[in-house]
């Protein structure tokens, strides 16, 4: 077994809770091991609230604060690393000197980055070891150029090429201020001494993810408030919304209309909210619930397309209504319909949310197929990907120690 290392876990894009729970439990297993995890955080609210309780150390991870105007909605990853200062070789050398000081006063013996592309480019050349961790849509396929999102629809392939060739113009010129290795090509920035993928191939955000490490899902269970259900005997109905959806009120009057038990999460909701749609069979919780009583009492789940509920209501054999509202989600929306486990009300399409969730209650084969996806990964366990995230990563230090 490796001698005690420190070891940095770098976050740097997505928003909510999401990647630092999955970031939480193998920082803690390495820790049991004897090992020191410190963490470069996207969101210092999220690590009071996750990161605190552990005795865990962060410190606010470099960031592109710029303000990118004019560009379309973004269509592949290079498009999206866009508006993360790709396009500003001045400023994102500075966030990357930024990174590589960091490192300098925190002399970590191993680098862990979920979703943080700056940090790739900053590390590339260094000596320390680097693992990759994330799911499909953190770590794309590669390809010269990558794919594009929307993979079930034509898309301009010339300017997919042309978006891709200015972002990597523009990492090689930081790379090159840095003395360190040029990219051959985009997909190259995420390549580290181990990329391990956290999730289900079948979920990934692509379809073909060719030489991918499938782990498995990380997600939290067991957490948060009692789950108390409404009284009633209609069918249980655990919706987890996000208040900034831009349909929000349209989903919980839905929601409130069914015949139905409805119980949802609505982290920051008002108080008007909760007060408003908290009556009859139907129960509004600013406070995070039990996830694991959640999944097993539910008969239909409601939620954006987050990776981590996904996994834990179709581990459940719970099938889903999913109302994305960002490129990620719409990704995971269209493999869970692909899947037929989840009905789907897309961005422009919040007009038909109440007539999908009535169908949605009684549509049995969507509940057939999601205990077929339970059935197939009968036995998964989040533990067992923890431990082979943690084995990996040990595997790394050795040589370095």
């Amino acid at each position: 077994m490796a001698s005690m290392a420190r070891i940095l876990f770098c976050w740097e894009l997505g928003g909510d809770y999401g990647h630092l729970s999955r970031l939480l439990p193998i920082a803690l297993a390495l820790r049991e091991r004897g090992h020191e995890p410190v963490f470069a955080v996207r969101d210092l609210l999220g690590a009071e609230a996750l990161l605190h309780r552990h005795q865990l150390r962060w410190l606010q991870a470099p960031l592109w604060i710029g303000q990118v105007t004019g560009l379309p909605p973004p269509i592949s990853h290079a498009e999206l690393l866009m508006r993360f200062g790709f396009l500003n070789t001045r400023a994102l050398t500075g966030v990357a000197r930024a990174w590589r000081a960091m490192i300098d006063l925190v002399q970590p013996d191993l680098l862990v980055m979920d979703h943080a592309p700056t940090a790739l480019l900053a590390t590339r050349g260094l000596d320390t070891p680097r693992v990759n961790l994330g799911d499909g849509f953190c770590i794309p396929p590669g390809g010269r150029p990558m794919p594009p999102f929307r993979w079930w629809q034509q898309e301009n392939m010339k300017r997919v090429a042309d978006s891709e060739a200015h972002v990597w113009k523009t990492a090689n010129e930081v790379l090159f201020a840095l003395d360190a290795p040029p990219l051959a090509s985009l997909s190259e920035l995420t390549a580290c001494d181990a990329s391990l993928m956290l999730g289900f191939a079948e979920l990934d955000h692509y379809p073909d993810h060719p030489g991918a490490h499938w782990l498995g899902p990380l997600f939290s269970l067991g957490q948060g408030s009692d789950v108390i259900w409404p009284e009633g005997s209609g069918p249980r109905v655990f919706a987890y919304l996000k208040p900034g959806y831009p349909a929000i009120d349209a989903a919980l009057g839905a929601l409130a209309k069914l015949p139905a038990r409805v119980l949802a999460h609505v982290p920051g909701a008002s108080a008007q909210t909760v007060a408003t749609f908290s009556r009859g069979s139907m129960r509004v919780s600013v406070e995070p619930l039990d996830m694991e009583a959640a999944r097993r009492d539910c008969d239909l789940a409601v939620c954006h397309g987050g990776n981590g509920t996904v996994s834990a209501m179709l581990l459940a054999g719970k099938p889903l209504v999913v109302l994305p509202s960002q490129m990620e989600q719409v990704m995971t929306a269209k493999r869970l319909e692909t899947l037929g486990v989840a009905a789907v009300v897309m961005p422009d399409a919040a007009a038909a949310i109440a007539a999908l969730f009535r169908k949605a209650l009684s549509n049995a084969a969507l509940g057939r197929a999601a205990r077929a996806f339970a059935q197939r990964h009968t036995g998964y366990e989040p533990q067992q990907t923890i431990r082979a995230v943690a084995d990996r990563c040990e595997t790394l230090l050795e040589p370095h120690r």
